[in-house]
């Protein structure tokens, strides 16, 4: 039996998975010095005013000291900038800044990206437009490598990043002791970049205790965002995989690949967790991508393992709205993960047969308290030969083609009918079929009325983890038992 009944291990994992624990990054009262920027300015100036700017980022990350504020003026800046200058614990961060609408523009200009912090601690890129790095081969927005401590990254648009593997923002530990840390990677636009083979947003080898939270990621002919390990990014396989972070209230969708052989996923997800570890998934919306979230593990040297996905909305993805496992055997393994509380609606709209949820190469991990709302002649649950021990149960399913006629894949044989599956599988037991009552309106996305049928309805042994919410904010707990689905209604 490839399922097992559900045990209370869910509720241990709850503590285990709480959110990691990231150094408040809170601006400090310092008496420190501002620096300016502008396109009327002189490298020869002082910096230290608006008549006397600098007229180059460049001069400013040369020359900024440490805990000071670096003003860049409106205007559009033709180059591309290394980041020769840090803040420290002392100080405080040094802050390059966008005052109004700021544009560094890589058109013509040598070099593979336009921000690139290596060996840094302490910095924060803030409010800019970067675009046109062109024609690169392996380029980013903004890229950090080696050990980089206390980076934010806030609220800029990183767009027309073209080439092969021309992706948004990049973040690769490539020390094998320190590695990247306490990275935030908040508010960011990062659109028409065409990431292939790579991702839109990667963090990957020895980048721990990190935020990727409130992105907006669209039109990228790849990943959307995703965590890599076993990559060899660090030349120590003890750290060479991403571990111990955030990822939540990110909007991904039209992340699809142009290339038919990357069509399969993780190649072209809105959300990839591959090979990492101990990382929370949670409160973001995955639509219209090839997939909307995959926890997977390509390489054989490491494993995906203690990874949440929850308080998801996923929906109207081409293939799979979660699939969960390596695609392979032959690669590493996804072990002891959880999938909760998410809404899955109408994906796979190409019809592949990979249902709601697809289960790969994956071992004890839980699947609950889950909406899929399948779209018609598709498949619910798909679960493969590569499942081993993975419990599902208090879900609630439905199909427009009704009890009798759902489809499910258990193993490489089609099961038809809910109750087929259920004597197939030995899963879902307590897990309704019928159909959810999403409220309608702008703004509603698949809320749920308190006349549904899932209230109350989740693992009556659910415990919520550390600070856990639902997709709103709400407390996850209100009636008696935890609802089904990605918002709790009481």
């Amino acid at each position: 039996m490839i399922f097992g009944k559900l045990s209370s291990r869910r509720a241990k994992g709850a503590v285990g998975r709480s959110a990691p624990l990231i150094e408040a990054l809170d601006s400090r009262m310092l008496l420190s010095a501002t620096y300016y920027v502008s396109t009327k300015g002189n490298d020869a100036n002082a910096g230290t005013t608006p008549a006397t700017a600098w007229r180059h980022i460049q001069q400013a990350c040369n020359t900024a000291t440490p805990g000071s504020t670096v003003d860049v003026m409106p205007g559009r800046y033709n180059e591309k900038v290394t980041v020769n200058v840090s803040g420290d614990a002392v100080d405080g961060f040094t802050t390059f800044q966008a005052v109004g609408r700021v544009t560094v523009d890589g058109k013509g200009v040598a070099g593979s990206n336009i921000i690139f912090i290596n060996n840094q601690n302490y910095i924060r890129i803030v409010g800019f437009n970067l675009c046109n790095d062109l024609r690169v081969n392996n380029g980013s927005g903004i890229r950090l490598t080696s050990a980089d401590d206390h980076i934010e990254l806030d609220n800029n648009r990183i767009f027309n990043i073209t080439g092969l593997s021309a992706m948004g923002i990049t973040a690769y530990g490539t020390d094998p002791d320190e590695g990247i840390s306490n990275l935030v990677i908040n508010g960011n636009e990062v659109f028409n970049c065409q990431p292939t083979p790579s991702e839109a947003i990667s963090l990957n080898g020895n980048v721990h205790d990190f935020s990727v939270t409130n992105n907006y990621v669209h039109n990228v002919n790849g990943i959307g965002i995703d965590f890599l390990g076993g990559a060899m990014f660090s030349s120590n396989p003890a750290t060479d995989y991403a571990r111990n972070g955030q990822v939540s209230g990110n909007r991904v969708t039209l992340a699809k690949s142009t290339d038919p052989i990357l069509h399969a996923a993780p190649q072209a997800a809105g959300i990839v967790v591959d090979g990492a570890q101990n990382i929370i998934v949670y409160q973001n919306t995955c639509w219209r991508n090839m997939v909307g979230i995959y926890v997977a593990c390509v390489s054989p040297s490491v494993t995906a393992l203690n990874d949440v996905v929850r308080d998801n909305i996923i929906y109207d993805n081409a293939q799979a709205g979660i699939s969960l496992g390596a695609s392979d055997e032959s690669q590493g393994r996804v072990v002891d993960c959880l999938v909760s509380n998410n809404t899955l609606y109408h994906n796979s709209v190409h019809r592949k047969g990979v249902g709601e949820i697809r289960i790969q190469s994956a071992s004890t991990c839980t699947i609950e308290n889950n909406i899929l709302d399948g779209t018609r002649g598709e498949t619910l649950i798909d679960s493969e030969a590569g499942a081993v021990d993975v419990t599902s149960d208090y879900n609630l399913l439905y199909s427009p083609d009704g009890r009798a006629g759902a489809r499910f894949m258990l193993a490489g044989h089609a099961l038809i009918g809910f109750n087929a599956w259920l004597s197939g599988s030995g899963s879902d037991a307590n897990s309704p079929f019928a159909a959810p009552i999403f409220l309608h309106g702008a703004g509603y996305l698949f809320r749920t009325s308190v006349r549904w049928p899932g209230l109350d309805l989740g693992n009556p042994a659910f415990i919520p983890g550390s600070g856990e919410t639902d997709f709103l904010g709400n407390q996850r707990v209100q009636g008696s038992r935890v609802d089904i689905g990605a918002y709790e209604v009481g």
